[in-house]
């Protein structure tokens, strides 16, 4: 029993680190004490501890020899690499559910009902804001690539997202374009147009690689 409970606390401390983290509210580069950590949620530091391992299996986290477990700072290789990920992911679930026929009114609903909520937040400056706008243009992706019904690529593709939007958080992205971009995805779906989807889709991630790489060389310039 004592056990079973460890392993709650963990996961209780895991998902909330983990969304400190994919939120921004906790930095590339700061370190996570697991004593002060677990005295913020109030449990002992063991399941923290045990938090930050899982943290570090999601790469979301590393583990310093000189300075413990820190929140991981992306490279530019790492974007270049997520991105790479991303695109094959999505390109190729959104092929799958097309051809499964699973891109259907109820999922087009699903989108327009993530999109106006998006476009709600997207011009916004706040953190809060802005982890607002993340949450909906995720909820957009996650639900096409869903739609392909192969757990395997959606856990992948939501650690992938889980890092990304890390990398999201520290740099000035254009939402209100990515809104408008997510709407020409749905409109080519409401077409029934599979080259039309995929070209859509293609355009949204590369625009988005382009711009978040950009953004990254210009904070690690202004950091060095």
């Amino acid at each position: 029993m004592n056990t079973l409970v460890k392993v709650t606390l963990a996961e209780q401390a895991h998902r909330e680190l983990r969304a400190r983290i994919v939120s921004g509210k906790l930095r590339g580069g700061e370190r996570l004490l697991p004593n002060e950590l677990a005295a913020d949620l109030g449990i002992s530091p063991t399941p923290v501890k045990e938090a930050c391992v899982k943290l570090e299996a999601d790469g979301l986290v590393v583990n310093s020899s000189r300075r413990g477990m820190v929140v991981r700072d992306f490279t530019v290789e790492d974007v270049e690499e997520l991105y790479a990920a991303r695109m094959l992911l999505e390109k190729g679930a959104v092929e799958v559910a097309f051809d499964a026929g699973q891109l259907d009114g109820a999922l087009h609903a699903q989108l327009l009902e993530s999109l106006a909520k998006h476009r709600e937040f997207a011009k916004g400056s706040t953190l809060d804001e802005l982890s607002k706008a993340l949450f909906y243009d995720r909820s957009f992706h996650t639900t096409l690539v869903s739609a392909a019904r192969i757990p395997v690529i959606s856990g992948s593709h939501e650690r992938i997202l889980d890092q990304t939007h890390t990398v999201f958080v520290s740099i000035l992205g254009d939402y209100a374009r990515s809104v408008e971009e997510h709407q020409n995805i749905a409109d080519a779906i409401a077409a029934g147009s599979k080259a039309q989807i995929v070209d859509a889709l293609w355009r949204h991630l590369e625009r988005s690689r382009q711009n978040t790489l950009r953004q990254i060389r210009l904070l690690k310039e202004g950091g060095a």
